[in-house]
């Protein structure tokens, strides 16, 4: 492969263990996917997408309506520490002017879309702090982020923070987070057998019930119906 291409895909309920010698950007469009990257399993929604280095190991599973644009990129086009800060990242928080762009053309004029992902994403891109700060919360949902926290390990004060998060995600932090762990418990809900009361607690939910009125208010199922699904 010596240029970028995209692809609109839709996945089936289960698929094979898949590698490659070009990294991929994998970015939903509508729906949520189950993803799994070099033994490391998420959920990908119009909010989160992924990168895949070359040569990881990866499979999906898709459940309902969804559809991804999945970019595919030579490895020679990712210098070495960028690609090593990808792999790193892996989970990436979709900032609103991206998911903007995405819900108009997405799949045109790809060279000027990798264009846009690398700036987005690079290490020391001007959003870095903040793509930093939700690669954390992503891989600990559960904690307790509140906004002091959030706002001393990016460096600025919890307004700024606010701004900074409203101005990129179109969201406060508290909402992105709360997006966050319901991500995560849809996640676990339907990878594991953990008790409900377990998932919720583990996503940073103070009770089972807490974490049903968040699923009802996205889905309309419950999360006994939303396992079984």
């Amino acid at each position: 492969m010596h240029a970028s291409a995209c692809h609109l895909r839709c996945y089936g309920t289960s698929s094979d263990v898949d590698r490659h010698d070009f990294a991929q950007w994998v970015l939903p469009l509508r729906g949520d996917l189950d993803f799994e990257v070099d033994a490391f399993g998420g959920r990908l929604d119009v909010m989160q997408g992924a990168f895949v280095a070359p040569g990881e190991g990866h499979a999906q599973t898709g459940d309902g309506d969804h559809l991804m644009l999945i970019v595919d990129c030579p490895a020679g086009l990712i210098d070495d520490h960028t690609l090593e800060h990808l792999r790193r990242q892996r989970w990436l928080a979709l900032p609103m002017k991206l998911r903007q762009r995405l819900a108009g053309a997405p799949a045109h004029a790809s060279d000027d879309l990798l264009a846009t992902l690398l700036q987005q994403y690079a290490p020391a891109g001007s959003a870095a702090r903040l793509h930093a700060l939700c690669t954390r919360l992503s891989a600990n949902p559960g904690a307790d982020w509140n906004v002091a926290r959030m706002a001393a390990l990016v460096g600025i004060s919890g307004s700024r923070l606010h701004a900074a998060f409203v101005q990129e995600f179109g969201v406060p932090p508290q909402a992105w987070l709360s997006a966050c762990r319901l991500r995560w418990a849809k996640h676990r809900l339907l990878t594991s057998t953990d008790s409900i009361a377990t998932i919720a607690l583990d996503a940073g939910y103070s009770e089972h019930s807490a974490l049903t009125r968040a699923l009802r208010r996205e889905t309309g199922l419950t999360p006994q119906a939303f396992r079984r699904q």
